[in-house]
């Protein structure tokens, strides 16, 4: 009967902490102005056909989008 009591008294404490610990706050995705610029787009999808399934590709085609249609952006991670 005690651990039968104390199990249930674990598992409310673990509830009560775990919905304590959740964010009260929604996720921010980001600003998503880039979507307006139609030719960085355009690139971007280029260089996702390009680059067919390779990561390393398409981060460099990425980067190169990134220099071509935002130039000169301080703090900017090409």
């Amino acid at each position: 009967m005690k651990t039968a009591t104390f199990s249930i008294c674990s598992a409310l404490v673990a509830i009560v902490t775990l919905g304590g610990s959740a964010q009260l706050t929604s996720a921010a995705a980001g600003s998503l102005d880039w979507l307006g610029n139609d030719n960085y787009v355009r690139c971007l999808k280029y260089v996702s056909a390009l680059s067919r399934g390779d990561a390393a590709a398409y981060d460099r085609g990425r980067r190169t989008c990134n220099r071509q249609y935002y130039p000169g952006r301080p703090g900017y991670d090409y």
